[in-house]
């Protein structure tokens, strides 16, 4: 997927959709799922920045799938490294700074 999306076949936000279903599909038995409005600070050239989401439920180790509007240069994805907290990343693979909009996140998380 990186590989197509670096020769400019899919856009970036379909790159993390295809990355995030593919580490869904480990097996599930449960879901959870939330919405929240992040708003990521500027994003250095090859950096990234994190906000946490309180989510009840949410279990270390569960698979992370997050939807959001495109941002040019920016992958979104996401992990749950203590109960209960979700981690988003905002990946900046460009250039220049990126300076993502305050946006509505949809976090689906995938538990065995």
């Amino acid at each position: 997927i990186r590989e197509a999306y670096q020769n400019g076949l899919v856009t970036p936000g379909l790159a993390n959709w295809f990355s995030q279903v593919f580490n869904a599909l480990n097996g599930c038995n449960s879901s959870v799922t939330t919405t929240s409005t992040l708003d990521f600070p500027p994003i250095a050239a090859q950096g990234q920045q994190t906000l946490t989401i309180p989510l009840s439920g949410a279990r270390a180790g569960a698979s992370v799938q997050v939807y959001a509007n495109d941002t040019a240069g920016v992958f979104y994805t996401g992990s749950v490294l203590s109960d209960n907290v979700v981690t988003v990343y905002a990946k900046n693979f460009s250039a220049g700074i990126v300076n993502p909009a305050s946006s509505t996140f949809r976090i689906i998380l995938l538990q065995n």
